[in-house]
């Protein structure tokens, strides 16, 4: 990996970032675009409305169910009209398919990523 144009945090923004593990309960694919599926992601007592560019990776089937690790406290933003209030991790392979970054064991719901 070149780390040469990463752009570096500190130690006080990165504790700033509220990283959790969330269920996928619902998921649909958005109809005004090609690679967005809106989530909906419960994370602990909480249900986030999350917006991610995966359609080429996951159906919508698939994924209902499945924990993920979630950034819960990242800004809103809009995509296709939607709004998007936290992000999905995923990790790109080799051949540039995209895959959610899941917890090794069963943690619980809403359980803080340190």
């Amino acid at each position: 990996m070149n780390t040469d144009n990463i752009l570096e945090v500190t130690y006080e923004e990165f504790i700033n970032m509220d990283f959790r593990v969330g269920e996928i309960i619902a998921c649909e694919e958005v109809k005004k675009s090609r690679k967005l599926l809106c989530f909906q992601v419960r994370v602990g007592e909480d249900i986030m409305q999350i917006v991610s560019g995966v359609k080429d990776y996951y159906t919508p089937e698939e994924v209902v169910g499945k924990k993920v690790m979630v950034l819960v406290n990242l800004k809103p933003a809009t995509l296709a009209g939607l709004t998007s209030e936290g992000m999905i991790l995923s990790a790109e392979d080799k051949n540039g398919k995209l895959s959610f970054m899941v917890p090794e064991r069963d943690v619980e719901v809403g359980a803080e990523i340190c």
